[in-house]
């Protein structure tokens, strides 16, 4: 029987080139980062090496929350999913 996989929102990592988690993110929108600007500045996350390729997953998690109030669980497309 396998044993279901904990959502460690602490854990996930959404910005893969400074090392950024969902739940520092989710922290910063928290805190009044309203835009994708302000989470760059913020966090960092989006500003890397690689040119901002997670920018759509925090376009995403800032749109969903100024929207519902609420974050998505795993705003990662599923391709970038770990599948058990």
């Amino acid at each position: 029987m396998a044993l279901p996989v904990k959502n460690d929102k602490s854990r996930r990592l959404i910005c893969y080139c400074n090392a950024i988690s969902q739940a520092e993110i989710e922290a910063a929108i928290e805190r009044g980062c309203h835009s994708l600007g302000k989470i760059f500045d913020s966090t960092m996350a989006g500003v890397g090496p690689c040119g901002g390729s997670c920018q759509p997953v925090l376009r995403k998690m800032l749109e969903t929350y100024l929207t519902t109030g609420q974050f998505p669980d795993d705003p990662r497309p599923s391709s970038r999913r770990r599948r058990p």
